[in-house]
């Protein structure tokens, strides 16, 4: 089981984008795509398998990782649904710092688990304008590997983002926005409920929305 929770942990990270509009048409290359996936993978095992390396280090890295290869911004306008419209300003700003902090904290300690998993290309499709780029996560122990999708989208000519991640048919964002749905849902539609529970989660004081919106003159 802790094995799964690693695997699944891995994808959501790098599946933040999943069903978020590319900002621009332009055709994807699939061989950039390609590269695009092999190098994330081989960044994260390399974090993970540093000798030494402390938690808060990974953290940081995986931080790094996610600002480098996502907009995160737009991925948590996706996962917050339909109360991302009827938020207010500074909830918005909040909520959004703390969808990040809660994102590298969370899955970020699950990767303690690792064991010596691997991700192997196996191929690539085209999904007009985008390209899937087709993998296999190699698992330890004699287990099977598990297939995983990757849709890569292109920005621009030089700029490649991750929008969608599927394992075994599941989309690990659209998993995470259900789960946000349900706990505003469950608290009289009030988005405060969810950034109350992610402020609990991240260790983060009410404050920090005074930090991240911008200051009025």
């Amino acid at each position: 089981m802790m094995i799964r929770r690693l695997l699944l942990s891995f994808a959501f990270i790098l599946a933040l984008g999943s069903a978020v509009a590319s900002p621009a048409a332009a055709a994807t290359d699939p061989e950039k795509a390609r590269a695009l996936i092999d190098g994330m993978a081989q960044e994260a095992i390399s974090t993970l398998s540093a000798p030494g390396r402390t938690d808060a280090q990974i953290a940081e890295k995986f931080h790094a990782i996610l600002k480098q290869n996502f907009d995160l911004s737009a991925v948590g306008r996706f996962v917050l649904g339909r109360y991302w419209r009827v938020a207010t300003p500074e909830q918005q700003a909040e909520y959004i710092q703390l969808f990040e902090d809660y994102i590298v904290g969370i899955y970020a300690n699950r990767f303690k688990a690792y064991s010596g998993e691997t991700v192997s290309i196996t191929g690539t499709r085209a999904d007009a304008p985008d390209v899937v780029v087709n993998s296999k996560i190699n698992m330890t122990g004699g287990q099977p590997p598990v297939a995983v999708d990757w849709k890569v989208s292109a920005v621009d000519d030089k700029t490649y983002r991750v929008t969608d991640v599927i394992i075994e048919q599941v989309s690990m964002s659209i998993t995470q926005r259900s789960e946000f749905a349900s706990i505003i849902q469950n608290n009289g539609g009030k988005v405060d409920a969810l950034i109350a529970l992610l402020r609990s989660k991240t260790g983060a004081s009410a404050n920090v929305a005074q930090a991240a919106s911008p200051q009025k003159q």
